[in-house]
C-alpha cells in the first residue's frame, strides 16, 4: 500500500514540475509580452497555437523547433519571433505547458471563479 502511495505521489510531482518548468519558462524568456493563454496579443494565442498543432508528442516537438527557429510565414499578420537560442529540452517543456499546461490553468481559473462567485449567494 505504501509502495503504491509513494509511486502515486512522485508521479504527481513528476507531473506538477513539469507544469512550473514550462511556466516559469513562459515568463523567463518573456513569452508573456506578446503570447497569452486565451487572447490574442502581438502574437497567437495558445488556444491558436493548440487549435491549429493538437497536443500530440509530436506537435510538442514541432513547436519546441519552432520556438528555437520560428517560421513567421506560418502566423502571418503577426509580429516576428525572434529566434531563442535555448536548449531543445527547455523549448519542449515550454511547449508542452502551451499546448497543455496553459490550457488546464485556464480551465482552473474559471473553476476558481466560478466557485468564488457563487459563494456570495
Amino acid at each position: 500500500m505504501f509502495r503504491k502511495f509513494f509511486f502515486l505521489t512522485l508521479i504527481l510531482f513528476k507531473i506538477s514540475l513539469a507544469v512550473e518548468d514550462g511556466r516559469s519558462l513562459f515568463y523567463k524568456y518573456s513569452c508573456n509580452s506578446c503570447h497569452s493563454a486565451t487572447e490574442r496579443l502581438n502574437a497567437p494565442s495558445f488556444k491558436e497555437i493548440r487549435e491549429r498543432y493538437g497536443t500530440s508528442k509530436k506537435a510538442i516537438e514541432k513547436i519546441a523547433r519552432l520556438i528555437i527557429k520560428p517560421n513567421p510565414a506560418n502566423w502571418p499578420g503577426f509580429a516576428y519571433m525572434p529566434p531563442f537560442n535555448i536548449p531543445f529540452e527547455e523549448a519542449k517543456k515550454l511547449a508542452e505547458y502551451i499546448l497543455i499546461h496553459s490550457q488546464n490553468e485556464v480551465k482552473e481559473k474559471k473553476d476558481y471563479y466560478y466557485y468564488e462567485s457563487n459563494d456570495a449567494y
